[in-house]
């Protein structure tokens, strides 16, 4: 979206969930007529069709129906959360039902319209209202879960991303993974050549973890040279260690700042394991514990080594 506050429905790209072929087109009708373009107006009527396009295009807003059999809106807005898309979602529905008004608010939908009643007039005010209400919060959630350094979650969102993983695959036991990396060379880099070079690597590394993290997985910086990934949908704690050692690759290496290149190398602690639907927040400190305790071993022979080094926590 724009960074002003102005509306400006020419620039927006809209998604729309829908598997009604007659309703698709009468809201993309409504869409055209407040002002989108109609090639900035996607269409899906899957869920794995619908994140396919969230994750890979630049979407400001998504309009969700609410029965897609077998699945909801409501569970198309779970999964955008799961793979961290943050785009403000409108329930257009043919139900006029207070239960599915509630549901669509507390999953967090910034309005819920009704087929019959839905007028241009309606739905380009609820689309401005979406965005406006969106970017305002947008504002005062970045100042409260984000990272000034990197640009990435910080310490907060990540405990709140962590419990909301194990939430999400306790009923099923399935895995969650956290991996630890602690950076080695930064305390000489900033008592060498002053911290805004250190921050610079900082940066780097936030951004090559960023662009090499597999789809769904999570970077943070939980502070100074301390970063973490949160690692979901694999299977066995291996899958795990092995992603760990890829971002661990990418990390290591040269990193190129105003003052030169400046070599840094990583330790990283993997803890993963099948949670189950009881006390997330205990089940969110013992990975990390276990990924802290990992992270000490893999210290210890990086410095014996003078090279990056991944550990496993063995889980009980």
């Amino acid at each position: 979206m724009t960074d002003s506050h102005t509306y400006k429905p020419a620039a927006l790209r809209v998604l729309l969930f829908e598997d009604n072929a007659m309703d698709a087109a009468l809201i993309k009708r409504f869409l055209r007529t407040v002002g989108v373009n109609a090639a900035h107006i996607y269409h899906a009527d899957t869920i794995p069709s619908a994140l396919q396009v969230l994750t890979r295009e630049r979407v400001d807003l998504c309009l969700t129906d609410y029965h897609l059999r077998p699945h909801t809106g409501f569970d198309l807005m779970d999964e955008a959360r799961r793979f961290d898309v943050d785009v403000p979602f409108i329930v257009v529905t043919a139900l006029d039902d207070r239960s599915v008004d509630d549901g669509a608010l507390a999953h967090g939908a910034y309005d819920f319209l009704v087929k019959g009643e839905l007028t241009v007039e309606g739905l380009e005010r609820s689309m401005r209202y979406a965005l406006n209400r969106h970017k305002r919060e947008s504002t005062l959630s970045r100042a409260a879960f984000v990272d000034d350094l990197t640009g990435l979650p910080n310490r907060v969102a990540f405990m709140q991303r962590l419990n909301q993983a194990i939430t999400d695959n306790a009923s099923s036991g399935g895995m969650v993974g956290v991996a630890l990396f602690n950076l080695n060379g930064t305390k000489f880099i900033n008592e060498a050549f002053g911290r805004k070079i250190g921050d610079e690597v900082l940066r780097c590394v936030g951004e090559r973890l960023s662009l090499a993290k597999e789809r769904g997985h999570i970077v943070a910086r939980l502070d100074g040279d301390e970063f973490v990934v949160l690692m979901t949908d694999f299977l066995l704690a291996n899958q795990a260690l092995a992603a760990a050692k890829l971002l661990s690759d990418v990390i290591t290496g040269a990193i190129e700042t105003q003052d030169g290149h400046h070599v840094v190398t990583v330790a990283g602690g993997v803890a993963a394991q099948a949670v189950r639907a009881t006390a997330p927040g205990e089940t969110a400190e013992r990975l990390l514990e276990q990924a802290g305790q990992a992270l000490l071993t893999a210290k210890s022979t990086a410095r014996l080594k003078g090279c990056s080094h991944v550990a496993v926590a063995h889980m009980h």
